[in-house]
Parts: C-alpha cells; sequence; structure tokens
C-alpha cells in the first residue's frame, strides 16, 4: 500500500482522498491467506447482481436511480473485482428491495 504523510494525504483533497480509500485501501490484498476464497465470493456476487437485474427485466442504465452510477455498476457485472464496498452492495441491495443480508444469501 502506497505510504502517505499526514500532508501528502491531504493535498489528495476530499475527492482524492476518497478515490485513495476505495482504490488502495479496500482492495483485497492479493498475498492474504483469504484472497482466493474471496474472489470467489465476489464471482458469485457478480453473478447474484446480474441475476437480479435480469429478472427484474431491468438495463444497466436503470440502476442509476440507485445511486449507482452505469459505469460503476457496469464495472461490478463485468469485472467482479469491481466490487469492494458495503456502500455499494447496500444500494444494490436496495434496488432490489432486499436487505443486504438477503444480497448475500446465495442458493
Amino acid at each position: 500500500m502506497a505510504c502517505f504523510s499526514n500532508f501528502e494525504y491531504a493535498k489528495l483533497g476530499e475527492k482524492g482522498q476518497e478515490e485513495f480509500e476505495q482504490t488502495v485501501m479496500q482492495r483485497p490484498n492479493a498475498d492474504s491467506i483469504y484472497y482466493d476464497e474471496f474472489l470467489q465470493f465476489q464471482e458469485k456476487l457478480q453473478e447474484r447482481i446480474v441475476t437480479l437485474r435480469n429478472k427484474r427485466n431491468l438495463v444497466q442504465e436503470d440502476m442509476a436511480e440507485y445511486e449507482l452510477s452505469v459505469r460503476q455498476y457496469q464495472r461490478m457485472e463485468q469485472d467482479p473485482t469491481a466490487i469492494v464496498s458495503l456502500w455499494q452492495l447496500f444500494k444494490i441491495a436496495k434496488a432490489h428491495n432486499l436487505d443486504i443480508d438477503e444480497l448475500l444469501h446465495f442458493d
């Protein structure tokens, strides 16, 4: 992970800090013993969100109504490693009238 002094981190500005935290601090570490299992979890989750959207006859652009940018949502459907935040999952669950634990329940 990149090391930033408090001054360098502050220079990023609020938007830069958010991007840094979302891309660097929250990404799974490939050195973790849980990494492969987490990737499998992300793949199952990817399949679940695609299935839920298709069952409701929604297109990816419809997800923008739930505070998910179209591009962000497209990335999550195309690349399971793009699913990185609980906030994303919460909004996806709400889009499908589910509690987050229901979203995470795989058949």
